[in-house]
C-alpha cells in the first residue's frame, strides 16, 4: 500500500465456536483471551503488552463462529515486532492454570454485559433460534456452566487440534516499502520456526466442511424474550444464502438499498418519516454453508407494531415488480456507488486490507482483489437483484425475535403473517 507508514500483521485460524464439542463451548473465545496471558519470550500479559504499547502499537483478537483472528497494527519500523508477537501468542501462550482460573471471571462477566446489552444480545438469540439444533445457533462466547468447566487440559487438546500452522493464513498488509522488502519473508520464517510445541497439532480446518449440520431451519420462527426494557429490540429475517454463492454480490446490493445506509429505504420509512427509532438497518451474514438476511431495530415499544408492519412491508416491497416501491435503476445505481465508495475508504487502512485478503483466502480457499470484488459489484444488473429477493423472501421462511416488556407472542406471531 503506498502512501502508510503502518503494517498489519494478522494471523487467521481457521476454527471458531460451530466447531467445539458441546461441553467446550467458548473455548475458541476463552483462548483468545488466554493468549494475551503471556508466552515463551513475554512471560506475563504485563510483558507483552509493554513491548506493544513501547512502539505506540495496538493488538486484539477476534473470535467468530468460522474462524478466529489475531493482530497486530505497526508502524512500517516494528514491522518485525509485530510479525514476533503474532508468532509467539499462536506458538507459544503459556496457558497457565492460576490465569485460566481467573479469567473465567473475566468471561462470565462478559456473559452478563451481553445479557444486559439488548442491542448486542438480540442477534444471539435471533441465531439461536435461526440455527436451533446447529452448532452454528450456539452463543460464541459458550455459558457461564461451559466456561466455567474448561481446564488447561481442555486447551492443550484444542489447540493439538486446531492450531497446526497448515490451518493459518498470516498475512501483512500496509507500507508497500517494508511489505515488499527482501526481509518480511526472512522474519516470518524466523518468527514462525521458533521453538514450539506445534509439529503434533493437527490441522482440523481441512475436516471442517464434512461438520456441518445436514437438517437446519427445522424449529420455531418467531420467539419474544421479556425484559424491562425503554427500548424494543427485534430482528425479522430469512434464510440466506453462502459466502460462496455466485448471487452474493447481487444480495449485498440488494441489502444496501434495503437498509445499507442513512438514504436506504428503511431508514427513510422507519426512522425518517416515522420516528419510530433510533437505529434500524439491513442484516446480511454468511457461512460455509447457510446465511441470513433482514433487518434490526431498536424501537419504542409503545409504537412497535406499527414499526413492525413498516419493517414487514418494506422488506416484501423489495419483491415489487411494478407500482410506486419497485426497485428503480436509479436506485440500483446509488447503492452500487455507495458499496465502492465505502469498500475504497475501508482499504485505505491496513487492517481492513489484511482481513480482506486473509478472510477471502481462509473461508474460499482463493484470493479476490479488491478491484475484483469491485467490479462484481459494479456488474450486478437489476434482474441479479429481483431474482435474488424473489429467491429468499418468503413469508413461510421468516424469522422474527425481540427482546421488550412483552410477556406474549402470539400477536407478534400474527404480524408475521402480514
Amino acid at each position: 500500500m503506498k502512501g502508510v507508514q503502518s503494517v498489519t500483521v494478522l494471523a487467521l485460524v481457521n476454527t471458531g465456536s460451530r466447531y467445539e464439542k458441546p461441553a467446550w463451548g467458548g473455548i475458541s473465545h476463552f483462548l483468545e483471551h488466554m493468549v494475551f496471558k503471556g508466552t515463551e519470550k513475554y512471560p506475563t500479559a504485563q510483558d507483552l503488552a509493554a513491548a506493544v504499547d513501547a512502539v505506540g502499537a495496538e493488538f486484539n483478537a477476534f473470535t467468530s463462529k468460522e474462524y478466529t483472528g489475531y493482530y497486530v497494527k505497526a508502524a512500517s519500523e516494528h514491522m518485525p515486532l509485530a510479525i514476533d508477537v503474532v508468532s509467539d501468542m499462536l506458538l507459544t501462550p503459556t496457558l497457565r492454570k492460576d490465569d485460566l482460573d481467573r479469567e473465567k471471571g473475566v468471561i462470565v462477566e462478559e456473559i452478563n454485559m451481553y445479557n444486559d446489552t439488548p442491542m448486542r444480545h438480540i442477534g444471539d438469540i435471533f441465531e439461536q433460534v435461526l440455527f436451533a439444533g446447529s452448532p452454528l445457533g450456539r452463543d460464541i462466547i459458550g455459558t457461564k456452566e461451559t466456561v466455567r468447566g474448561l481446564s488447561r487440559e481442555d486447551f492443550v487438546a484444542y489447540v493439538k487440534e486446531w492450531y497446526g500452522l497448515g490451518n493459518v493464513v498470516l498475512t501483512v498488509a500496509g507500507d508497500a516499502t517494508v511489505v515488499g522488502g527482501d526481509s518480511i519473508v526472512r522474519d516470518i520464517e524466523h518468527a514462525f520456526s521458533k521453538k514450539s510445541d506445534t509439529s503434533n497439532r493437527k490441522n482440523g480446518g481441512k475436516r471442517a466442511l464434512k461438520t456441518f449440520t445436514k437438517k437446519l431451519f427445522a424449529g420455531e420462527r418467531v420467539k419474544v424474550e421479556y425484559k424491562k426494557t425503554d427500548q424494543a429490540h427485534f430482528i425479522m429475517a430469512v434464510p440466506g444464502i453462502t459466502r460462496t454463492d455466485p448471487q452474493r454480490y447481487a444480495l449485498e446490493v440488494l441489502s444496501a438499498i434495503f437498509g445499507g445506509n442513512m438514504s436506504s429505504r428503511l431508514f427513510t420509512e422507519v426512522r425518517e418519516k416515522r420516528g419510530l427509532c433510533y437505529y434500524v438497518r439491513s442484516d446480511l451474514d454468511y457461512y460455509h454453508d447457510t446465511g441470513m438476511f433482514g433487518a434490526s431495530a431498536g424501537v419504542d415499544p409503545t409504537r412497535v407494531e406499527e414499526a413492525i408492519r413498516v419493517v414487514r412491508e418494506e422488506f416484501f416491497h423489495l419483491l415489487d415488480t411494478q407500482g410506486p416501491r419497485v426497485i428503480t435503476e436509479s436506485e440500483l445505481q446509488r447503492a452500487k456507488d455507495y458499496m465502492t465508495g465505502s469498500t475504497i475508504l475501508d482499504m485505505e487502512d491496513t487492517k481492513s486490507v489484511a482481513n480482506h485478503y486473509g478472510a477471502t483466502q481462509l473461508l474460499t480457499g482463493k484470493t479476490e482483489t479488491v478491484e475484483e470484488e469491485l467490479e462484481k459489484i459494479r456488474a450486478v444488473q437489476l434482474a441479479d437483484v429481483r431474482a435474488i429477493a424473489k429467491k429468499l423472501i418468503d413469508e413461510k421462511r421468516l424469522y422474527f425475535v425481540m427482546i421488550g416488556p412483552f410477556e406474549k407472542q402470539e400477536k407478534f406471531a400474527k404480524l408475521m403473517t402480514g
